[in-house]
Order: structure tokens, then sequence, then C-alpha cells
């Protein structure tokens, strides 16, 4: 194969035109090929010769290789091969690894979704975190700097996926076994719909809930002596006196409750309603689609509760005997692992609804709200507060 070779256009840019779906132009302003991906790698070369002798791998060797592995991480795409972020990759990688590792036995199963997929999502964390850290100049060199936290798509990413991965699996693996009425496929279909619009709209309604003063034409003096609005000390922006920063998105938000990572997005007062409802109806999903996949492949019994029956996995010794069990098993699992996710952040959005305080007044217990008494009558009240408000 001849090395990589410039494409210049008319006005000496690079033109992208007459790319094949497997060529692109790489960080060194080439072109190149999806298959020269292992090609000329001087970086990863010069990392296995330190290794073989004995010494130690630079930081900025490490550098090199994460930068060459995301340039050259690409799928073939019309006019170009297009550019998978890592973190996306490292989602799928890691969703498809785990429910793949949990298709095995029980005793795999509860480890992988017990310690091992903990452990991954815990290391990704802490280095997304250092990785922002150490790559910015703000922590390095201008202490007094308003500090930034790190802002990673592997969250959304990951989440994403990973409804996908279950979605995928259930209605391949579980649906193909016929045991599920078309009743329960609608209950479980609704529930996941209802889901992921709400988490839609947490997303597409997302924004600062307010417009600042000096676009609406108000006088500047009137801003300070009024005492409603101030001025942000991080972003400088004129903001209401219940507006707060999040240090994430740079921006400041009308009665923050939090930064969602998982969602990529702030939880303020214009959409936190729909955020509550999302995890809700997540729950459900969660916890009804793993109840149908495992009364399919274990050998299900009926338990009466209160007036009603419920079906529910009562011998499960042959849920490992083929592949579509296997699975089915597993992304089971995986869906429990989920909820308990979904149920510790609704868990915490409802004793704050409760109290009538801001999960970041919660966790870092800054609210006077709190510290004060309680009645029966004020959780009602800051419910409907909640929900009613204008």
């Amino acid at each position: 194969m001849r090395g990589a070779t410039p494409l210049m256009g008319r006005r000496g840019s690079y033109d992208d035109s007459a790319l094949c779906c497997c060529e692109y132009i790489n960080e060194d302003k080439e072109r190149s090929h999806l298959l020269a991906t292992l090609c000329n790698c001087e970086a990863i070369d010069e990392a296995f010769e330190r290794l073989f002798t004995r010494q130690s791998i630079e930081k900025q060797n490490l550098a090199r290789i994460m930068d060459t592995i995301s340039d050259r991480l690409r799928i073939p795409w019309p006019g170009g091969a297009k550019k998978v972020p890592l973190d996306v990759a490292a989602a799928l990688c890691c969703v498809s690894f785990t429910i793949f590792l949990g298709s095995f036995s029980w005793t795999l199963t509860i480890v992988n979704y017990s310690v091992i997929l903990p452990s991954i999502l815990l290391v990704t964390h802490h280095s997304i975190k250092r990785k922002v850290v150490d790559s910015s100049q703000i922590y390095k060199t201008d202490k007094s700097s308003p500090k930034k936290n790190p802002r990673s798509r592997f969250y959304f990413s990951w989440l994403v996926v990973s409804i996908m991965s279950l979605l995928f699996i259930y209605y391949t693996q579980v649906i193909a076994e016929l045991k599920i009425s078309s009743l329960e496929n609608l209950v479980f279909l609704v529930l996941v719909c209802v889901s992921c619009t709400c988490m839609y709209l947490v997303r597409a309604t997302t924004c600062a809930g307010f417009e600042s003063r000096s676009k609406a034409g108000g006088e500047e003096c009137e801003i300070f002596e009024s005492g409603e609005w101030r001025i942000c000390g991080r972003c400088q922006q004129q903001v209401p006196r219940q507006a707060s920063h999040c240090h994430t998105c740079d921006t400041c938000y009308l009665l923050r409750d939090h930064h969602c990572v998982w969602l990529d997005t702030c939880i303020s007062c214009v959409n936190d309603r729909w955020f509550v409802v999302g995890l809700t109806f997540g729950l459900m999903a969660l916890c009804y689609g793993a109840q149908l996949s495992l009364t399919t492949v274990c050998h299900p019994q009926l338990l009466d509760v209160y007036f009603t029956t419920v079906l529910v996995p009562h011998t499960c010794m042959d849920a490992f005997m083929d592949s579509r069990y296997s699975l089915s098993t597993s992304a089971a699992c995986y869906s429990i692992f989920l909820s308990v996710f979904v149920s510790v952040a609704l868990l915490q959005q409802v004793v704050c609804v409760l109290w009538g305080v801001k999960l970041r007044e919660f966790r870092y217990r800054h609210s006077k709200a709190m510290a004060g008494g309680w009645s029966f009558k004020q959780p009602f009240e800051n419910c409907v507060h909640f929900w009613w408000r204008s």
C-alpha cells in the first residue's frame, strides 16, 4: 500500500468530495485509509520499545497514543470515514462486554453486575476527572480561576447504548419465545416510550429559565436597587437572585437542582418535573422488563399479592442452557442493575420534593428549610408547589 498523500483543493483547503467511504483526512492533513489503521504508529512503537527495555512510559507518549487512537477510530461513511468519539466507543464496548460476560453462569453474572461493572464505571469516572484536570491549564497555572467540572459524553452514551441493547435483546431473544402476551408487551412498550419521551423533553427544554434584564431593556441601576437580580461571580452575567451557576455547563440556571451527568444536562425549574416522571416510568419499565424476561427463561410461579396475582420466576435451572436464554438472563440482570441507579435518583428527588429543597442543597446541607421543624402539612404543600407551580 502506498503512503498517505495530501489531497488539496483549488484554494489550498483539503477537498474531501473525492474520498471513498473508507478514506479520511488524518491529523497530519494527509489522505489515509481504514486498512492502514495499524500502520505507522510511532507512539505505540515507542511505548512497546520502552516496555521491552524496562523503561517507564512518559505521559506525553500516552497522550500521543490516545490522540492517534482518537484520530483512527472511524467507521465507513459515504464521502469519507466518520470519526467515532472515544467516549462513545468506550460506552459501546463497556455495555457489550458486560452483557456478554454475564451470559455464562449465575456465578459470573452476580460477580459481573456486583463487582466488575461498578468497578469499570468507577475507574472510568475517575479517569475522566483526572484527564480533564491534568489537561486543563486552569488547575496548573491560575489557581484563582473558577473551577470547571469535567464534561464527557460517556455517561449519556452509556445510557443510550444500554437502553438500545436491552430493547434489542428483548425483541430478538425474549419475544421470540412466544411466552409474552400482546397486552404485556403493549404495557412494557408504553412504559418505555413515556420514559424516553420524558428524558428527551428534559434535554430539549433545558434552558436558563430567564431573560437577561439588559436584553429586556431594563436599567442597570434598577437591577441592583431591587435586589432581585445580581451579577454572577463566575460568568459575570446579570442573573436573578435565585439563579445558580453550573460549573459543568458554565451557565446560570434559575432554581437549579443539579447537573445530571447521565443526561448531560442541568435539571432546573423548567425540566425537573419531566425528570421525575421520566425516572418513575423508567424504573417501572426496567423492573417490568426484567420480570418479563426472567419469567420467560425461568419456570414461573403465581404469587398472590393482595387482590391480584403476580407471575414471578421460581426455578431458573435452565437459564443458561442456550445462547438465547443466556442473553435474556444477562439482560434481565443488567436491567436490575440499572434499576438500582434509577431508584436512588428517584428517591433523592422524592425526598427533595418533600423537604422543598434542591438536590444540590440537600447534598451539601445548605438549606435552612432542612434545619427547621417538621410538620405533616409541609410535605403536602411542597408537593403541591412542585407539581402545580406556575
